[in-house]
């Protein structure tokens, strides 16, 4: 750019088109995609249907009766209720359009100068169905790695499967653009939610590829535990080569039998594993483990509450929480030249 102050994507303008049946999770991903482009400098016109978006009406809800959900998705954005005949003034001005399809205004996008950015709940060729984020994540199989296994599946907090594909989407916005801006054609985009999931869930296929079972829930089985700590909880995570260090770092010389010796091993005698680790967790606060830990180069992960995220010391250093509407939230986690993108109120 030869204007250092300019914002990444300032020259493009992109169309988020919100058809007034648009499903919410392919609406939550939409405007996850268009929210990252707006706040590194694209105009993005937010299309919402007469009655404004459905996700306005979402919670949580802010003190003031406004969605949080929404502030959040749809900062630095320009909101936009479509008058007759508007439409494809905006189109004729747009580099990309983000929209679901079927859509009924889905054939104007398609005869439009915009690449299409178009996202569905399913992959092409697979039969329509009714369809929530809990039915993505369970086709996915993300319910089968979550929780214990004898009871019922969880579903994951937030919106994982929408912003996943929100993410998916922006990346393949980036590349049309920049296909765009190097004077080539810019092919449209299809991103589908249940496919993104099946990718984020990549574990499953390779699993079952490997041993002809895909992982699932293992509960106090698992290799992996969040095991309880003097002020809290910590996940326990390590490589394989990380095992001499993990040894070390907890000390007990019962580590050293042959029977832990593998990965495979541990994974045979993974009750009597932790009834050795857990006693060394129990006496220690999170952060001294952390500490700890790190001085080891082991990767122990201390739960942290969202409240407690607010005070992080990695958090604070990027400046990665910003003040936004009397409160804070999250800005990108990126950084353009050592410059943060801080969200702007919705126009």
């Amino acid at each position: 750019m030869s204007d250092n102050n300019a914002l990444p994507l300032s020259r493009f303008t992109i169309i988020e088109l919100n058809d007034a049946g648009m499903p919410v999770p392919l609406r939550l991903a939409a405007s996850l995609a268009g929210k990252i482009a707006a706040d590194l400098g694209a105009t993005v016109l937010k299309i919402e249907p007469a009655e404004g978006d459905p996700v306005r009406r979402l919670p949580p809800f802010l003190s003031h009766g406004e969605s949080a959900l929404f502030q959040f998705l749809n900062t630095s954005k320009q909101s936009v209720r479509l008058g007759r005949g508007t439409l494809p003034d905006l189109l004729a001005k747009a580099q990309a359009c983000l929209f679901e399809e079927p859509s009924s205004l889905a054939e104007m996008v398609r005869k439009s100068p915009a690449t299409p950015i178009e996202l569905a709940a399913f992959p092409v060729g697979m039969e329509p169905m009714p369809f929530s984020e809990f039915t993505v994540l369970a086709l996915g199989g993300l319910l089968h790695m979550v929780g214990e296994p004898d009871r019922k599946p969880l579903r994951l907090g937030g919106h994982q499967a929408s912003y996943a594909a929100g993410f998916a989407a922006f990346t393949g916005l980036a590349t049309a653009l920049a296909a765009r801006d190097a004077g080539r054609s810019a092919p449209g985009v299809r991103v589908s939610l249940t496919e993104v999931m099946q990718w984020v869930n990549w574990k499953a296929a390779s699993g079952a590829e490997a041993s002809g079972k895909s992982p699932g829930r293992e509960g106090k089985g698992s290799e992996f535990q969040i095991v309880p700590c003097k002020d809290g909880y910590v996940a326990v995570v390590y490589t394989v080569t990380q095992w001499p260090a993990v040894r070390a770092l907890v000390g007990d010389r019962r580590l050293e039998d042959k029977k832990f010796a593998t990965r495979a091993e541990r994974r045979d005698n993974v009750a009597e594993l932790y009834a050795i680790l857990r006693p060394w967790f129990a006496d220690k606060t999170r952060a001294e483990i952390q500490a700890l830990a790190q001085a080891k180069g082991v990767p122990f992960g201390p739960i942290f509450s969202p409240s407690e995220l607010l005070e992080s010391e990695q958090y604070l250093a990027r400046g990665f929480l910003t003040k936004f509407g009397g409160g804070k939230i999250p800005q990108l986690p990126v950084q353009w030249n050592g410059r943060s993108f801080a969200p702007r109120a919705m126009a």
